[in-house]
This record gives structure tokens, sequence and C-alpha cells, in this order.
């Protein structure tokens, strides 16, 4: 590993484990220099490149701060519905179970190796004119790093949440989207007739290094409004 990256990779990995979280100050150049035992050229260049990732934002004359949950697109709602003239509804969240499951899937298979997985149940109402159910999976390790938060956290936005609790930000999502058979559960939750297609959205999260954060799935019965599908 060279110098370059072994700084880089040191910074990125306090950031991830929540030793460094958000508006944190780093140590001046100098101090890492020191620190790491590299040039201060060294450091710039490995600031230079977090910088650029989003992951710090360096203020003339205050410092460096690591950015958090500021970076990617986390901060914003993925999914927006509108009505004919063009406004944007409202969405009302509830969460109907967070069950700790040793079941595999698609999010094992995405999110690797785990004793257990927490599925994170929510039925999503958008203007009452749409109705969704969303299932969002994570490693049950990170979300025992949540710290028991409040349900009513968990009916916020859940990228947001693990980027300011955890200082793990969503920076970059995959996500897919087909019609298929519903599970007869989730199809009467819908209201779906039997045997009926369903709209079925999959997104697949990442954070820092590239590593799997999340897995979340959308299902929804045929619907007449606009989606707008943020990336």
């Amino acid at each position: 590993m060279t110098k370059f990256a072994r700084v880089y990779e040191s910074i990125v990995g306090r950031i991830e484990s929540g030793a460094l979280r958000e508006g944190d100050r780093l140590p001046s150049e100098e101090q890492l220099a020191a620190r790491y035992r590299v040039s201060v050229g060294t450091v710039q260049k490995a600031l230079a490149r977090l910088a650029h990732s989003g992951l710090i934002s360096r203020e003339h004359g205050r410092g460096t701060f690591v950015s958090g949950s500021r970076v990617g697109p986390a901060d914003v709602n993925y999914l927006r519905f509108r009505d004919a003239d063009g406004h944007d509804l409202p969405h009302y969240i509830h969460v109907k179970s967070i069950r700790r499951l040793k079941r595999k899937g698609a999010w094992s298979e995405f999110l690797g190796p785990a004793s257990r997985y927490v599925r994170i149940e929510r039925n999503m109402s958008v203007g009452g004119q749409v109705d969704l159910y969303s299932e969002f999976w994570l490693r049950e390790a990170e979300f025992a790093r949540l710290n028991a938060v409040g349900r009513r956290s968990l009916e916020k936005n859940l990228r947001v949440l693990l980027g300011q609790q955890l200082s793990l930000p969503t920076l970059r999502v995959d996500q897919s989207i087909r019609f298929e058979r519903l599970p007869d559960s989730i199809a009467r939750q819908l209201g779906l007739e039997q045997d009926r297609p369903g709209f079925v959205m999959e997104m697949r999260g990442f954070t820092l290094r590239e590593r799997p954060l999340f897995y979340q799935r959308v299902c929804a019965a045929p619907f007449s409004e606009n989606l707008i599908i943020v990336r």
C-alpha cells in the first residue's frame, strides 16, 4: 500500500467506524503528516481526494471537517409521486415491524455473510392515492449501532439516519424496476387482485469504499400517478 493510500484509507476507516463523525475537525496537515510519518504533500493529496468525494470539507482559516451525512443522495426522497398538475404528493410512513432474521434472500446475497439481518417493514401512503409496502434490510451489527432508535426515527429517511447516526453515507444506489406477481400477504395489504402483477423496485445502497450498506424493496399496486425516481 502506498503512503497516499495508507493515509486515505485510515481516514476513511475512522469515518466508517464512527471515530470521526459529521462536524468533527481533522488535525492540521502537519499533525497528520507527523502521525502517519509522511510528507505534508502526501497528506494534501489524500485530503484533496477525500474532499472531491464529499467526505470532508475544507474551510479557509478554520480547518478541515467531516461532511458526514451531507454526502451523496442520502438527503433527498428517492421516490416522488406527482399529481396531474405536477405537484409532489406528501408521504405518510408507518413502521409495521422490526425483525431480526437469519433467513437468506436477495438481501443476504448483496449484504454478504452475517449471523442475522434486520428487516424494517414500513407501509407508506402517498397523498392518500398510492399505497407502498417497503422492506429495508441491514446487517444486525449495524442496526445495533443505531442505539435502539425509536420507531419515529425509523419513519423518516433511513438513508439519512444511517449517515447521521453511523457516519455511513449513501454514496451510490443501484435501482431496478419490474412487474411481477407479489406474495399473497403483500398483495392483500395493497389491495391487489390475486395473480395480477405489481410494481417492484429494488435498491441496493453502497457506502464508503463501495461497501454494501442496505437492501430495499418497494412494492405497489398499479398506479396512474407520475413517479419521479431520484438518483
